[in-house]
């Protein structure tokens, strides 16, 4: 029973029913980007950030790869406390030189590539730099304190980046938290 009469008549939503709505959620999230989901793999991903798929919901789907560079391009331009990034190789030619002067103003960077093909630091490495690699790239991400963007593989595994980007607290909260794990 989701809904239940009141004493003075009018209806109201059981606990149950309460539940039903809180996990509706995450369905209408992926039912509204549906075109999105059936061509991008995110069976790449933990089940735990899978379950918790809902929490992009306030983002927008950036389909378009130069809305989508672009847009990468002025969150790490305005970043003050931290850039994080999960990418493929060398961070991409336009974002080099924004990185190297936010390195030299002290903004924290943490890089994670593939192993063995992330462009070394010259040494002595920056206090605030630190680069590792995976095995495994699931996904590509750019986060900073104020926005992050995360773009899944295509189904078949090949990159895409097309994907979600926002400043909502509880996406910037579930990107930190892949990227952490």
């Amino acid at each position: 029973m989701l809904v239940q009469k009141q004493p003075e008549g009018t209806y109201g939503s059981t606990q149950y029913g309460k539940l039903v709505l809180q996990l509706s959620s995450p369905l209408e999230f992926v039912f509204r980007h549906k075109e999105y989901f059936l061509t991008h793999d995110i069976w790449r991903l933990p089940f735990q950030f899978v379950n918790r798929i809902g929490e992009l919901s306030q983002a927008n789907l950036i389909m378009d790869t130069m809305e989508s560079m672009n847009r990468s391009e002025r969150m790490f331009t305005e970043a003050e406390q931290y850039i994080w990034g999960i990418g493929e190789g060398p961070v991409p030619e336009l974002m080099g030189p924004i990185i190297n002067e936010k390195i030299r103003k002290g903004i924290k960077l943490k890089m994670l590539g593939p192993e063995g093909a992330l462009v070394a630091i010259p040494s002595p490495s920056p206090r605030n730099v630190e680069l590792r690699g995976l095995s495994d790239i699931p996904v590509i991400i750019g986060l900073t304190e104020e926005g992050a963007a995360v773009c899944f593989r295509l189904v078949g595994g090949r990159t895409d980046y097309a994907g979600f980007s926002g400043k909502d607290p509880v996406f910037l909260n579930w990107v930190k938290d892949l990227f952490l794990y």
